[in-house]
């Protein structure tokens, strides 16, 4: 066997690294990406905050899609465009302004929704079961807080009623 057909053997990572959170969050966000591709979850999950905004605020804007996901309107635009081919969303003439669209959940949507909902969360206790009960709450809890101070749209601190829907 040729040096270059070896497999790199696999080393602990350095102390100074594990110390780092940001390192780890985005180790375990590449680990997290990959069991959701091998566990066949039926939307990405792009899709499914699109279908979870619509279902929260009704119909809207992609505008408005745009801006609670803090996505590009592109982007936005390529995700609603896929939704609605598959019959989860579709577009309806703004009556206030027939210039604009909305975009609304359908109910193939909102089964789907409820599908995804499941499914997700079965996969994420799959990927996290390491973890305690108490200890994966505590790291949604901890994500959350940490999360918050950055950026609003992800709600109040859990003192002023913001951790409504941590399982």
């Amino acid at each position: 066997m040729s040096r270059a057909d070896e497999t790199p053997p696999r080393h602990r990572l350095p102390d100074r690294v594990l110390a780092l959170p940001m390192f780890l969050m985005l180790s375990l966000t590449r680990l997290g990406y990959r069991h959701a591709l091998s566990s066949q979850i039926e939307l990405r999950m792009p899709q499914y905050v699109v279908l979870a905004v619509l279902d929260d605020s009704g119909p809207c804007s992609q505008k408005a899609i745009a801006e609670s996901m803090d996505f590009d309107k592109s982007d936005v635009t390529k995700l609603v465009n896929e939704l609605e081919e598959r019959g989860f969303v579709r577009r309806a003439e703004d009556h206030e302004d027939r210039r604009r669209h909305r975009v609304l959940l359908t109910a193939k949507g909102r089964s789907q929704l409820e599908a995804s909902d499941r499914e997700l969360n079965a996969s994420m206790k799959t990927f996290l079961s390491a973890l305690s009960p108490a200890e994966y709450r505590q790291l949604q809890q901890l994500l959350l807080k940490a999360i918050r101070a950055h950026d609003a749209r992800f709600g109040a601190s859990e003192s002023d009623g913001g951790g409504a829907g941590l399982a």
